[in-house]
Parts: C-alpha cells; structure tokens; sequence
C-alpha cells in the first residue's frame, strides 16, 4: 500500500446503521421531542414573565404628595400629539396623562383632596387602558376599585353625596378616554381580557385624605 494512502473512514456507515437501530430511535424521539417543546415555551416563558413584572409595577405605584401638590406639574402637550396614540404623553413619568393631570389641577386648584383622588383615579384607568392580557387587566382594575374609593372618601358625607361621586368619577373617565380611539381600545380591552377578579383589602387612597387642608 502506498504511504499516503489511508484507509477510508468507517465513521459514515457506522453513523448509518445507527439510524436503522430501534432502540436508537426510542432515546432520540423524546429528546426531540423535548427540545422542541422547550423552543415552543420560550415565548410564553418569556410572556409570564412580562405580565409578572408589569402586575407589580401596577400595584407599586403610588400618587405621591409632589403629584397632588404640583410640584412637577408637565407642560401643556401639543393636542394634536396628545392625542396621537393610545398611550399620550406624560412627559413627568408619573403615571398620568398630561392632559388629564393639567385638567384637572385647572378645575380644582383650590382642593388637594379632590385632586387626590381624581388624580389616583386617573392612574388607574390609564393602566387599565394599556392593559395587554387579562392579569394586567386584573390589576388595573383592582387599583381603579381604590381609585373609586378614594373619591367616594373624598366626598364629605351630605344628601348628594352619591350623585357628587357619579359626577367626579364620570369626569376622569371622560378625560382618559376622550377620543374614539381610546374609547375603542378598552372596549376591546374589557371583551378580550375581562375576568372574574377579587378585590383589594385595605386603604383606597395612596395618600391619607385627612392631612391634606382642603
């Protein structure tokens, strides 16, 4: 035989005839089988742990005394990009509109408790606006359940105590859902994600109304 020669590799029929062996197939399947069903979950993995991380950030968050006192109040937005997207802008990143924050800090400027709980109220229903699947949904409304009752602590007990509550509710829901496209998306929201959910225990307001003057 010539030096340079070598003899050819047995490695490929070897590779072969392990293919055509059965028992070979019984290890391989299930490992395929795993490993693909590992590939399927990653999305959904990945999904759970969004909506997890997006419910807590919807429970943390919390009117603070600067927000009720005006002590970053936003510039007035452009309308036309206010009203641009879904989401509009706030531009002091504190979880409410700017158009609604400055809407409301221009009809009550003489009463911090009023904007307290309007302004609480409004956070909530922007959460519950941007709501992608039915456990954020949950959360938004569980804080807009506080937001409620922040307002009906609001107002001071008197025969058109319910009829005043209607009224401020009403108005905070007119302002985040002022145009049709808002309008449309929690009604699609509330059709595609709405479930039966428990409330939350404890204090509705975010700041405790009494030591507020006015």
């Amino acid at each position: 035989m010539d030096l340079l020669e070598t003899p050819s590799s047995p490695a490929m029929p070897i590779r072969k005839s392990l293919f055509r062996k059965w028992w070979f197939w019984v290890i391989a399947v299930p490992i395929i089988l795993f490993i693909a069903l590992v590939i399927y979950r990653i999305p959904a993995v990945r999904e759970q742990q969004r909506t997890q991380e997006v419910v807590a950030q919807i429970h943390a968050q919390r009117l603070t005394m600067n927000d009720v006192n005006g002590e970053h109040l936003p510039p007035p937005p452009d309308p036309a990009l206010a009203d641009a997207t879904i989401e509009g802008i706030d531009a002091n990143k504190n979880g409410i509109r700017d158009d609604v924050e400055l809407a409301i800090f221009k009809k009550y400027p003489n009463s911090a408790k009023i904007r307290s709980a309007e302004l609480q109220y409004a956070k909530a229903l922007q959460m519950e606006l941007m709501a992608f699947n039915s456990e954020t949904l949950v959360a938004a409304m569980q804080e807009k359940g506080r937001g409620f009752g922040c307002i009906y602590d609001s107002v001071s007990k008197s025969a058109e105590k319910n009829t005043i509550i209607s009224e401020r509710k009403l108005e905070v829901e007119r302002l985040v859902f002022s145009t049709s496209e808002r309008q449309r998306k929690i009604e699609d929201v509330f059709d595609k994600y709405m479930t039966s959910f428990t409330t939350l225990q404890g204090q509705d307001c975010d700041l405790n109304t009494a030591q507020l003057m006015n």
